[in-house]
């Protein structure tokens, strides 16, 4: 019985602020470009989907077109980098976790 598990399953229960804004990136680099699909695919609600989105808006990681309902969101290269490097790190520690054990 082999099965995946997620980042946030493997753990700890609970996700991080840094593990849900590597989740919503992850999202919008895989093409959700809407708030609300962007929210139930990263499993936020609206109140921490909106906290974070300005957090990574803020930070360059992602960009924003449209306005009020009309909002999409992408993900920058700054973003994809970032992203590339958190999931290669979860790799890297998944893999070193298996030959410990």
């Amino acid at each position: 019985m082999s099965q995946v598990l997620s980042a946030q399953t493997r753990f700890s229960p609970r996700r991080s602020a840094f593990e849900i804004r590597m989740d919503i990136l992850k999202v919008v680099a895989e093409g959700s470009v809407k708030p609300t699909h962007i929210m139930y695919r990263s499993n936020t609600s609206w109140i921490v989907l909106h906290k974070n989105l300005e957090s990574l808006l803020a930070s360059g990681f992602m960009q924003q077109s449209g306005e009020c309902s009309r909002t999409e969101y992408g993900i920058t290269e700054t973003g994809k980098r970032v992203l590339h490097d958190y999931v290669d790190l979860v790799e890297k520690t998944s893999s070193l976790a298996e030959v410990l054990r």
